[in-house]
C-alpha cells in the first residue's frame, strides 16, 4: 500500500462521510417541514396526526379549536402579506399562552388547535381567559392588525370511549357556536 493509494482511499472515504452527512441532514430539514407550518412554524395537520397516534387514552386531555376571525377582510382590504401577518400572530399569541409541553398547530387556513395534556377542564379555561387577556393586552398595545378569534373546546366524556376525531369534531362546533354568538353580539 502506498502513501499515496491510502491518502486517496482517506480522500475517497471523507467525501462519503461528508455526503453522508449532508444527506442525513437534509433528510432532517425535509422531514421537520413536513410537521411544522412554513408560515408559522408551529405543527401542522401532519404534526396532529402523529400527536393524536401518541396519545395515551388514560391520560387527561383537552381539545382546543381555534378560528380567526376576520382573515378575509383583512386579506381583502389590507393585502395577503397583512393576512399572513395576522396568521403568524395569533400562532405566537397561541404559543405564548399555552405551556410548550403541549401541542400547538395550524390545522388549515384560519384554523388552529391545540391539545393539552394532564388537564382539567378548570386549567383550560384558565388558560383560554388568559389567551384572552393577552390577545387584549396586544390588540390595545402592539397590533395594528386586530386579532379576534373564535374557540371550543372538548374533553372526553367520562367513560374514555373517544377518538381523537370525535374531541376535534366536537371543539369545532362549540367554536362554530362561539363565532355565531360573537357576530350576534357585534349587530
Amino acid at each position: 500500500l502506498t502513501l499515496e493509494y491510502a491518502l486517496s482511499i482517506l480522500e475517497i472515504m471523507s467525501a462519503f462521510i461528508i455526503s453522508c452527512i449532508k444527506r442525513r441532514n437534509m433528510m432532517r430539514k425535509l422531514e421537520d417541514m413536513s410537521y411544522k407550518d412554513a408560515l408559522t412554524n408551529i405543527g401542522n395537520r401532519f404534526a396532529m396526526r402523529d400527536c393524536v397516534d401518541s396519545i395515551d387514552k388514560k391520560q387527561s386531555i383537552g381539545v382546543v379549536y381555534c378560528d380567526v376571525t376576520g382573515l378575509k377582510y383583512v386579506n381583502d382590504t389590507m393585502g395577503h402579506s397583512a393576512g399572513d401577518r395576522l396568521i403568524m400572530d395569533f400562532a405566537q399569541l397561541l404559543r405564548s399562552v399555552i405551556p410548550e409541553k403541549n401541542f400547538v398547530g395550524r390545522y388549515g387556513g384560519d384554523e388552529f388547535m391545540a391539545v393539552i395534556y394532564h388537564t382539567s377542564k378548570t386549567e383550560v379555561e384558565e388558560l383560554l381567559k388568559s389567551l384572552y387577556r393577552e390577545k387584549d393586552r396586544l390588540n390595545s398595545n402592539e397590533n395594528q392588525i386586530q386579532i379576534d378569534y373564535a374557540c371550543g373546546w372538548a374533553f372526553p366524556d367520562e367513560d374514555g370511549a373517544y377518538t381523537m376525531q370525535m374531541l376535534l369534531d366536537k371543539a369545532d362546533v362549540y367554536m362554530y357556536e362561539n363565532k355565531q354568538l360573537c357576530k350576534k353580539r357585534k349587530i
